[in-house]
């Protein structure tokens, strides 16, 4: 990238090599946009767990793309406050010091790569950061929004409140699902012209059909069995502990069956101790983070993938599944939850089954039925492999960089 070149700055804590949605759009859009129009803002820390994250170096080096990182881009999560003392000396001590760490090396960015459009993938702990670059630089303000943070409710008087008044000064917003879209514009009543739908993708080159790996089931004692796998942030809207509530029913079946469950985060070790508590821990293993060698390792050798999400009572909800695309680019049947974007990124009947994310019977039955009806699922293999290789982040990056180029475009008309 040349000084010469207008390029998008991305600013993103959750990026590669994090497994997850999010991560995964960011990186597959950097990767595939044209050289010298994107470069990525990035924290090296995770601000929830207070560990580096791993491999973030060697990332950076090959990605092909130019990645600048801070150990954090918003302040750590803390226990709650003692008081209003507590939370005033933090906010001076911790959260104002980082922010300005923050906005200085973003302000050196945005000079280096002549960055004309600053594009935020956290609504709530970023805005902040985009209103400073428009009125200190002039940068044109994009959101990419997934769906939870703007479905989910917050206590009174928390900053998750003010995401309406940033919505509304933004340039763009884009959304990764009509589900997200509609929420956007019908829930929340922002102009539809702002709001642009560029759907999730997969990354095709990445996740493809492939041999069942013996070394991977080696590693993880599995050999011998019919693998189940389910990818995502262990949080309950993803439904691994619904999954994990009727994993004696699918056993019962099919003695044979292995649920995999790969990826971290706060239901870790509850969902830890509800495979010990049902005595399954002979049928279930949750492998933490994987390399991405290892990750399409885990696609490849499933049966099927599941992630029998559900929308929360606080209104968390997923907003497309990403993962639900992977499996199928890999060439496997998927059981997911009838909520949120999930309903875009499954076809029923045709890529995979969706079901009732709060129903364990109803979760328990899909999988059984998957495994039992080999007819059934090399249809909805064929299926969603198809859907897969159709909507690759080829076309995705595309249309990134023409919203970029417009806004681009829109504000040196406005200057002439």
């Amino acid at each position: 990238m040349d000084s010469t070149s207008s390029a998008c700055l991305l600013v993103a804590s959750i990026f590669a090599p994090i497994h997850g949605g999010s991560a995964n759009v960011y990186a597959s859009l950097c990767r595939l946009s044209p050289p010298g129009t994107i470069a990525v803002l990035a924290a090296g820390r995770y601000y929830d767990r207070h560990e580096e994250i791993a491999g973030w170096q060697a990332h950076d080096r090959q990605c092909g793309y130019p990645v600048h990182r801070l150990d954090l881009l918003r302040p750590p999560m803390l226990p709650a406050p003692r008081n209003k003392l507590v939370s005033a000396w933090r906010f001076l001590t911790i959260d104002i010091p980082l922010r300005l760490r923050v906005l200085r090396t973003a302000l050196q960015l945005i000079r280096q790569y002549n960055v004309r459009v600053i594009c935020l993938g956290e609504l709530i702990s970023s805005a902040w950061l985009g209103e400073a670059c428009r009125k200190l630089t002039g940068c044109r303000v994009v959101y990419y929004i997934h769906g939870e943070e703007v479905t989910t409710q917050f206590d009174a008087g928390s900053f998750g409140n003010r995401r309406l008044q940033n919505l509304r000064r933004a340039d763009a917003i884009i959304a990764v699902s009509r589900f997200t879209q509609r929420t956007l514009i019908d829930d929340l009543g922002l102009p539809a012209e702002r709001v642009h739908l560029i759907e999730n993708a997969v990354d095709t080159s990445r996740f493809s059909p492939g041999s069942d790996d013996t070394e991977f089931r080696k590693r993880w004692g599995l050999l011998g069995k019919r693998l189940v796998v389910g990818v995502g942030r262990l949080v309950p809207r993803k439904g691994f502990d619904r999954t994990i509530s009727g994993w004696r029913d699918v056993v019962a079946k099919h003695p044979d069956a292995h649920l995999v469950i790969v990826g971290d985060g706060p239901q870790r070790q509850e969902l830890a101790q509800a495979v010990e508590a049902a005595g399954l821990s002979a049928n279930v293993t949750l492998t933490g983070p994987l390399s991405d060698a290892d990750l399409v390792a885990a696609y490849r050798s499933a049966d099927l993938f599941t992630m029998p999400n559900r929308t929360m009572p606080d209104g968390d909800t997923e907003g497309f599944g990403l993962v639900f695309l992977e499996a199928n680019a890999c060439g496997r049947a998927v059981v997911g939850g009838r909520a949120g974007g999930a309903v875009e990124a499954v076809r029923d009947g045709e890529t995979g089954l969706l079901v009732d994310g709060d129903d364990v019977e109803a979760i328990s039955a899909a999988i059984i039925r998957l495994l039992s009806d080999d007819d059934l699922r090399r249809r909805l293999e064929q299926g969603g492999l198809a859907h897969a290789q159709a909507n690759n982040w080829v076309s995705r990056a595309a249309e990134f960089q023409s919203l970029c180029r417009g806004l681009t475009a829109n504000r040196e008309s406005v200057r002439r």
